[in-house]
């Protein structure tokens, strides 16, 4: 169970034109992992900072990040006199510190979890230019050993396109005991709840009170 993830340069963060990039990245390259090779140029640089977000963004999918509280916090500023409240000594930022660079600002909007874009960035080593790259889940992965988990989920997904609207145990019901057991890895209710999640991520279908919905992207997918 796994994503194909997408990394993109959105933004250079350094000052790119007295510094250039000498691997000669442009906003908006990109490279991609489907689980098996990577697709793309991928700077050495790169290698350190981009390897535990794109293992996470594998693994978790876009909502990795959802859970970092810093995100939703706001800005802060030191205050001993608060930390018999908060337990630090933080006290929260109304307006952004004068001189704050854009760096430091990034990915900081105060905004609901919930509207917030998915995935998570890394920065190139290069402090120069830094790199600014956008990590997202962009599929299921579908190469290495994660054949076997990919050919699952379309299975299922096959099982709600013919009726919409069924439960995870109505959907496992669609299979006969040895299309559940004996092919590995076997449909326990555990695994297939983790593959309709990830489904559901990178929009092939949509749960609804319980049920769940093929969307525009399981038919172009047939």
């Amino acid at each position: 169970m796994a994503f194909k993830v997408k990394a993109t340069l959105v933004e250079f963060m350094g000052d790119e034109k007295r510094f250039p990039c000498h691997f000669g990245y442009k906003i908006g390259d990109s490279f991609i992992y489907d689980g098996e090779e990577f697709l793309g140029r991928i700077c050495p640089g790169l290698l350190g900072p981009m390897t535990p977000v794109l293992a996470a963004i594998r693994t978790a999918g876009n909502s990795f990040s959802a859970g970092i509280p810093f995100r939703y916090s706001g800005l802060s500023a030191k205050d001993e006199s608060m930390k018999q409240y908060d337990g630090l000594g933080f006290r929260p930022l109304k307006e952004v510190p004068e001189g704050a660079q854009p760096q430091h600002l990034k990915g900081l909007p105060v905004t609901p979890p919930e509207t917030r874009q998915g995935g998570w960035t890394f920065v190139c080593g290069d402090a120069r230019t830094s790199a600014f790259f956008f990590v997202e889940a962009i599929d299921i992965a579908s190469k290495g050993y994660d054949v076997p988990y990919y050919r699952r989920s379309m299975a299922l997904l096959e099982k709600i396109k013919a009726q919409p609207g069924v439960t995870r145990d109505e959907i496992i019901g669609k299979f006969n005991e040895w299309e559940r057991n004996e092919i590995y890895p076997p449909l326990n209710p555990m695994l297939v709840e983790c593959l309709l999640d990830e489904m559901a991520q990178v929009h092939y279908l949509e749960k609804r009170d319980g049920k769940y919905y093929p969307l525009d992207r399981a038919f172009q997918s047939a």
